[in-house]
């Protein structure tokens, strides 16, 4: 019996993942003529489209259309001019950081002017006290005139207590105010900065997306791989049992014919081109006489007819030459 068919070699990890990547990498070109292709570098470091051999690195060639390369070139001028005008306007010009200014010159500068508004408004009310006392005779210095002149003395600065008290209200209200503002002015300086560093001018792009549903080809050669592999331990387990089947009808089919198990072997002639002998087995008795062949020659013959019985060669006689 010869022997059984070899177990399915394992797919190469490389050659998966190689065109597990080729079928998941699209090249894309757009109508304008930019585009993306993938491949790798050769040794001298030009690009080569298709999946990269073993040990060569992967790489990607980005192809931009004529205008958006025009585009590009015009931009680019622009951008560093723009970006050197920022950090000149903003750097050169920037606002000091918002501090808390001290609010006493503001308060006084609102007292001062509301003040100025309702002086003259406390001078009449005490022109009005003076004429009215006299018109009643009431003598300046008089206990009558003192209580009437205090009366309106107290009044007067209640009233500019409350001026001062508003002014200083008023003062907090407009610190807050210019604080915000100042703020303001810097932080709008700043941020034009981070944007001009962090920022960059995106020319026109018409290439076409690259995305396509993936293909999981590492999973489906497992798949077929796991497939073989169940398919030859079946055929192997078939062999089995048609080989025990086999042994076990051994005793009527085969015959064993091993040259090592024969003695006073004589060549007497051939039948279909296979020598024929006569010989008896090693524990025969003397004299005793077989005819047949020897089943190491007959294997290079008609290897078919030759199997095994309890170790050693054997040939099933019906499929060669009738021995006369």
């Amino acid at each position: 019996m010869g022997k059984g068919a070899k177990a399915p070699a394992a797919p190469d990890p490389y050659r998966t993942a190689s065109a597990e990547a080729q079928f998941n990498r699209l090249d894309t070109f757009s109508p304008s003529g930019s585009g993306t292709a993938y491949g790798y570098t050769d040794p001298s470091g030009n690009f080569v489209r298709g999946t990269p051999p073993e040990g060569r690195q992967a790489a990607v060639r980005q192809t931009e259309s004529a205008s958006e390369k025009a585009i590009r070139e015009a931009l680019e001028p622009a951008s560093v001019a723009l970006t050197n005008r920022v950090i000149g306007d903003n750097i050169t010009g920037m606002p000091d950081a918002a501090r808390v200014r001290d609010r006493g010159g503001i308060a006084q500068s609102i007292f001062d002017r509301s003040f100025s508004m309702m002086k003259p408004a406390m001078d009449q009310g005490n022109d009005r006290l003076m004429s009215n006392l006299q018109a009643r005779g009431i003598p300046v210095g008089g206990e009558a005139f003192n209580e009437a002149y205090g009366a309106q003395q107290r009044e007067t600065q209640d009233t500019i207590s409350r001026l001062a008290q508003d002014a200083d209200i008023n003062a907090g209200q407009e610190q807050t105010r210019q604080f915000g503002l100042d703020a303001s002015a810097r932080q709008g300086s700043i941020a034009e900065l981070v944007a001009a560093m962090g920022g960059g001018f995106n020319p026109p792009n018409a290439q076409p997306s690259g995305n396509a549903p993936g293909v999981n080809y590492s999973s489906l050669v497992g798949e077929r791989y796991r497939a073989d592999q169940a398919n030859h331990q079946a055929r192997q387990q078939q062999q089995g049992a048609t080989m025990g089947a086999l042994g076990s009808l051994g005793g009527s089919l085969l015959m064993k014919s091993d040259r090592r198990i024969k003695r006073d072997i004589r060549r007497i002639g051939r039948r279909g081109g296979l020598p024929l002998y006569e010989y008896r087995y090693v524990w025969d008795a003397k004299g005793t006489v077989h005819r047949g062949y020897m089943a190491q020659e007959v294997l290079s013959v008609t290897p078919g007819a030759v199997g095994f019985r309890n170790g050693w060669l054997a040939l099933d006689y019906s499929q060669l030459p009738e021995v006369a």
